[in-house]
């Protein structure tokens, strides 16, 4: 009797560097340089600076978790984080001037 034994291959694919990923603009930083699938890495803002939109709760999301895929690619996507300002706050939370 003849035995066979498939072998499969699995090819994953590290995620871009995000040192590559950042640009001037992007005013966040990260603590390791990991790209390996399945790895997780938080993004944080610079100080005064959030991920848009914030949370359901309304506070500002200074910090973002992002994971490589086994396909390459970062999930959730991300982009940059902007500036805290009075302005989107009065149209995240429809604020009255008292004046």
């Amino acid at each position: 009797m003849f035995e066979r034994t498939i072998k499969f291959i699995i090819f994953r694919i590290a995620c871009p560097a995000l040192n590559t990923t950042r640009t001037q603009r992007s005013n966040w930083h990260f603590d390791t340089q990991a790209v390996d699938h399945n790895t997780n890495v938080t993004l944080t803002c610079a100080a005064g600076y959030w991920w848009q939109p914030p949370s359901l709760s309304g506070h500002p999301n200074t910090t973002k978790t992002v994971n490589c895929g086994s396909d390459g690619n970062w999930t959730p996507a991300f982009g940059d984080c902007v500036p805290i300002s009075m302005n989107i706050l009065r149209e995240l939370f429809d604020i009255v001037s008292c004046s």
